[in-house]
């Protein structure tokens, strides 16, 4: 399924319903309050590679950039980047997405954002193997009136992306132990 087109149809399963929004800034909870009709919905997908954390926040470290996750580019931005509380938003295939990152945290070996808009989700990548690998894990929290249909284009969506990152930059699967265990 091409890209762009899964996004969309990721943005119109998504209900009206919002994320809490933070009464102790930059915290948000994780539960859902979702509208009526649609419940919650919780996306996990890891994946692991033979590459340094830097080769994948260099493509996924900055908030403005969202094209990498979905082919649809922020066109709208308010703040600095990476500062939470900054917004961006644009047009994707006939709807628009509009989010708010909520936290950002870099460490040389670990990078953690969540960010709010129609959904909850948290981007954790982190150093591995003594630093000659990457564990990357998502976790969104969605509210939606089809939950199959919603995990299932979510998971793709992250599939696709990682796959796409990690082709990019020439990085295997890690599929076991440590490069040189």
């Amino acid at each position: 399924m091409h890209l762009k087109t899964l996004s969309f149809a990721l943005l119109s399963l998504i209900s009206a319903g919002r994320a809490h929004e933070s009464s102790q800034y930059p915290y948000v909870p994780n539960d859902l309050q979702c509208a009526e009709g649609s419940l919650p919905t919780f996306v996990h997908n890891s994946y692991m590679y033979i590459a340094p954390l830097d080769k994948f926040t260099n493509i996924t470290g900055s908030f403005f950039n969202i094209a990498w996750e979905g082919g649809c580019p922020a066109t709208v931005t308010t703040g600095t980047d990476n500062v939470p509380g900054v917004t961006r938003g644009g047009p994707c295939l006939g709807g628009t997405f509009n989010d708010t990152l909520t936290m950002y945290s870099a460490h040389p070996d670990a990078l953690h954002t969540r960010t709010t808009g129609p959904r909850t989700h948290d981007s954790r990548p982190r150093s591995i193997c003594g630093g000659q690998a990457t564990y990357v894990d998502f976790i969104s929290y969605i509210c939606s009136k089809d939950q199959i249909a919603t995990y299932t284009g979510w998971s793709e969506l992250h599939v696709v992306s990682m796959q796409a990152i990690a082709g990019a930059i020439g990085a295997p699967i890690l599929a076991g132990d440590c490069p040189g265990a």
